[in-house]
């Protein structure tokens, strides 16, 4: 990463901690045992990919936006 042109451009990054591997696998197995499933709103392919970051930004969607490839 271009960490000159990061910091003399001014842009933020920011990072999001979803849990350790084991916990990951403990979400899969609820969820395989209950049936839940995460509500998907819509699907990119990854070629439309700032289309799909678009979309996030317009705050219309309800659910996960998927990337396809």
């Amino acid at each position: 990463m271009p960490t000159g042109a990061v910091m003399r451009r001014q842009i933020r990054l920011q990072g999001l901690i979803v849990g350790s591997r084991t916990q990951q696998q403990q979400l899969l197995s609820g969820m395989n045992t209950t049936g839940i499933r995460p509500v998907i709103d819509r699907r990119f392919a990854l070629a439309d990919l700032a289309a799909a970051f678009r979309y996030e930004e317009s705050n219309h969607h309800f659910g996960k936006i998927c990337l396809e490839f």
